[in-house]
């Protein structure tokens, strides 16, 4: 498969297009997403896959159109600014570091006010939402409409779907295991502190210790990112990964994409 490069006028380093499409090369640096947003009025394409996508948005000065997407559930991440999220009759303020769930079907109006709302959404479509459950899967649980950022500053569930689950992650005086998914892609929404990424190489001593979840002591041939608050990482399905905090404790939403 040929990778075509965008002009660097355009496309930071963690992005290239494949076949046409965009894609986020492991990590996308949070400068590099500045660099996008600056130039961006409306919308920018991130990652486009058949199951799942991540845009940047930007409303400015005067409401948007109000809205429904029969086909796909989104999750905001508020980079900058402030504004109001009006969801069915519902308005909700929000502001940087906040995270917004829109249902499907649910019709939505995002509102800057005088000023310039920037986001990032990861929009999950429904393909194969018609497979049998994975095993180990958690119980159904719907994340609010409005997860404030002071709400998330601890391990915890969010969000349990047949597309996809969203958890808070916090690693704080420990490591990450080394890992790799074979049922799902993993979306990383760095909100505290640094930390280094292992990406990619291979397990040493792997073992599944579940269901198409694999573990091992440590892993060989990777690459290495340093990452930090408003990073994406994008780990694929059997992609190998590990996350090793630099501060006292790093933190993300972490979004996992199951339906294939």
């Amino acid at each position: 498969m040929t990778i075509h490069l965008r002009p660097a006028a355009l496309l930071g380093v963690g992005l290239v297009s494949l076949s046409a499409a965009a894609e986020i090369r492991d990590v996308l640096k949070s400068a590099e997403i500045e660099t996008q947003l600056a130039r961006t009025t409306r919308d920018q394409a991130l990652h486009e896959r058949p199951n799942y996508a991540i845009w940047l948005k930007v409303h400015s000065g005067k409401p948007g159109p109000p809205e429904s997407h029969p086909d796909a559930d989104d999750v905001l991440w508020i980079r900058r600014g402030s504004g109001t999220v009006t969801l069915g009759e519902r308005g909700h303020a929000v502001g940087a570091g906040d995270v917004i769930f829109i249902e499907r079907n649910v019709r939505h109006q995002i509102d800057p006010g005088a000023g310039r709302l920037e986001y990032v959404v990861v929009r999950v479509f429904p393909t194969g939402e018609n497979l049998p459950p994975r095993a180990g899967f958690l119980a159904p649980r719907r994340m609010p409409d409005l997860l404030k950022k002071s709400e998330i500053d601890a391990n915890q569930p969010l969000h349990s779907g047949r597309n996809f689950t969203m958890n808070y992650v916090i690693y704080s005086g420990r490591s990450g295991p080394y890992e790799a998914h074979r049922g799902c892609v993993d979306i990383y929404l760095l909100q505290v502190g640094t930390g280094v990424a292992h990406l990619g190489g291979q397990i040493v001593s792997p073992t599944e210790e579940s269901p198409g979840e694999i573990r091992g002591t440590e892993v060989t041939g990777s690459r290495t990112y340093n990452i930090g608050p408003g990073d994406l990482v994008v780990i694929p399905r059997h992609g190998v990964h590990h996350m090793k905090p630099a501060a006292p404790k790093l933190g993300y939403l972490l979004v996992k994409v199951w339906a294939e």
